[in-house]
């Protein structure tokens, strides 16, 4: 490939337009990490690597991000939680390059999923930062317990984090195609919000919130959040109340989807019967 033939940044850009309604309202993202990952999407494709190979690289980081941060060492955190936000604009920029070079594929999709499991054991991890380094408490852990009920707090964190994306999951493989589709075929009056516009912002996950309550619920879910705001509890020391926050925001967010995706599954499954 000449040089002449290489995509300018701004295509490379250009190619993200899509996403841009859905990041409108993440901000680390949209002004950190994507502008990074644009550059090193233009660096990747002159140098020759695929999305493939960059896929496989940032879970070589995110392994090393782990290493890192279950190390005792204190002067690893910050190398690993480096890592970690290195792992993230490794994982813009496979995308970046499959869309910009047109080389999307089964595969690359497979590998860019696969290597979410950094994702999956996150607050696990964070856990076991706090068990080898106390001195990051805002709180002292109780006394019967020792340092083992933070390493017990960040595997609930994370048990309940991946149990939420599992509801998620099932509620989009079971019921809301059907759901959609029922909402989406309901009349309005001419006063109301179109239904199929509603229907769209309020449950295609891949469209941005619109309120305050959404989006602070939309950036609390994204990785993006979670780094920048590890970084805060670090030089706070204060990650107890990180791990604490999100063990609480977890599990009523848990139990408030399963409340509502089951009154939904009911509805739908109301609605199929009433049509037959």
């Amino acid at each position: 490939m000449t040089n002449s033939t290489y995509p300018t940044l701004q295509k490379i850009c250009d190619t993200h337009a899509w996403k841009r309604d859905y990041e409108k309202y993440l901000p680390i993202s949209r002004f950190a990490f994507r502008p990074v990952g644009f550059l090193l999407t233009w660096i990747a494709i002159r140098i020759g690597l695929t999305s493939e190979a960059v896929s496989w690289l940032s879970g070589v980081i995110g392994l090393m991000a782990y290493l890192c941060l279950i190390s005792s060492q204190e002067y690893l955190l910050l190398v690993g939680i480096g890592l970690l936000c290195l792992f993230n604009l490794l994982d813009c920029v496979d995308g970046s390059i499959a869309r910009t070079m047109k080389t999307e594929n089964p595969y690359g999709r497979f590998l860019d999923s696969l290597m979410g499991w950094v994702d999956i054991g996150f607050w696990a991890l964070i856990g076991i930062v706090v068990y080898h380094h106390p001195d990051l408490l805002y709180f002292s852990y109780p006394k019967s317990y020792g340092p083992l009920f933070w390493l017990a707090i960040g595997g609930l964190t994370c048990y309940f984090s991946n149990l939420l994306g599992y509801v998620e999951m099932i509620f989009d493989q079971s019921v809301r195609g059907e759901w959609n589709s029922i909402r989406t075929n309901c009349k309005t009056d001419s006063k109301s919000i179109p239904k199929n516009e509603e229907v769209k912002q309020a449950y295609h996950r891949e469209t941005p919130p619109f309120s305050l309550v959404r989006i602070i619920y939309h950036n609390l879910k994204v990785r993006e959040t979670h780094y920048f705001l590890l970084v805060i509890a670090y030089w706070g020391k204060v990650i107890d109340l990180l791990l604490g926050f999100f063990l609480l925001y977890y599990f009523l967010n848990t139990i408030f989807l399963i409340i509502i995706y089951s009154s939904r599954g009911k509805q739908t499954r109301s609605d199929i019967l009433h049509h037959k």
